[in-house]
């Protein structure tokens, strides 16, 4: 089985069955893989960056002066129309959570 599917190494940290990481045997919560290299941070380091999403690591939007992470298989923010889009007609905002549509159409 694949890591999502519960296979390969597990965090060996108590009472966690998450995939662990590289050579630590941690998952990303409990401290394995790859840190944020910003002075202070704890988290993660995401993709082929040293930095944790809040420190401007992972994917950016691409339209120009804006610096938020980019969602989803897209290329932008959810401002500027990335992540999953409300399906109610004639609606471009982002859809909320485990719904298909944003705040305004439940």
């Amino acid at each position: 089985m694949c890591k999502a599917h519960g296979g390969g190494r597990r965090c060996t940290y108590t009472n966690c069955n998450k995939s662990a990481e590289y050579v630590t045997g941690l998952c990303l919560t409990h401290g394995g893989g790859r840190r944020c290299s910003y002075d202070g941070c704890t988290k993660s380091a995401v993709g082929s960056t040293d930095h944790c999403v809040a420190h401007g690591g992972g994917k950016r939007c691409q339209s120009v002066g804006c610096t938020k992470s980019a969602l989803g298989a897209t290329s932008h923010c959810s401002a500027h129309g990335g992540g999953r889009r409300c399906q109610a007609p004639d609606c471009n905002k982002s859809a909320q959570g485990a719904t298909n549509h944003c705040i305004s159409h439940g």
